[in-house]
């Protein structure tokens, strides 16, 4: 995508756009290898500052297309702390959250059986 098609998204598109891959033990489970990312999802920094910190997810950022990591804090000069966003792109999720059950409903459903080894595939044919 163009910069500009992500940065003038509408935000039903900028929804989609806030995925992150999954981790390998997800991945097999669920047979996908990307979701979008939800309030509550437990995720692992791979890429900068805070790389390898995990934490949950407390915010999320349509405009800046990033989440806010429990955890990944900076202190203000008069005091205080502020949340940093973190872009979406840069972390793998480690954990889902599941209290939605319309989530996991649809991701148990795109959960694919096994898949045939090349060698019944050509057995197959030749009958």
């Amino acid at each position: 995508m163009r910069n500009r098609q992500i940065y003038r998204a509408v935000n039903n598109v900028r929804n989609k756009q806030i995925g992150a891959a999954l981790s390998k033990q997800l991945r097999q489970k669920y047979h996908r290898r990307s979701i979008r990312i939800v309030k509550g999802d437990t995720v692992k920094i791979l890429r900068g500052e805070y790389k390898g910190i995990d934490g949950k997810v407390t915010k999320i950022s349509l405009e800046k297309n990033s989440i806010a990591v429990e955890g990944v804090q900076r202190e203000k000069l008069k005091g205080g702390k502020i949340d940093l966003y973190i872009h979406s792109s840069n972390t793998v999720i480690t954990s889902l959250n599941t209290e939605d059950n319309w989530r996991t409903k649809k991701l148990e459903h795109k959960a694919k059986p096994e898949a045939k080894s090349k060698n019944n595939v050509k057995a197959n044919n030749k009958k």
